[in-house]
């Protein structure tokens, strides 16, 4: 029993890291982006991460962040067996 704590506050501990760290990089992209973050797990997925952009960005913008963050959200998935889903909202 005590193994299975342990094990559940070290996924949580990754969890949060990698979070954070993905929320850095979008703030890096974007530091007027504003997120909300969701530890909600739905099927094999870790956590969520949407993003609202400023209303100044163009679609073709939108189109290269969302690119950016996928490509973030695979990393991770590689790097720390984590599955990140980021996505953003509609302006």
């Amino acid at each position: 029993m005590v193994d299975m704590i342990q094990t559940s506050r070290d996924y949580r501990a990754k969890l949060d890291k990698a979070v954070t760290a993905f929320s850095l990089f979008i703030h890096h992209l974007c530091p007027d982006a504003r997120l909300e973050i969701s530890f909600v797990r739905y099927e094999d997925e870790d956590a969520h991460i949407w993003v609202t952009l400023p209303p100044t960005f163009s679609e073709e913008d939108r189109e290269s962040f969302a690119n950016r963050m996928a490509e973030k959200s695979l990393d991770i998935l590689l790097a720390e067996d984590l599955l990140i889903l980021a996505g953003i909202e509609e302006p």
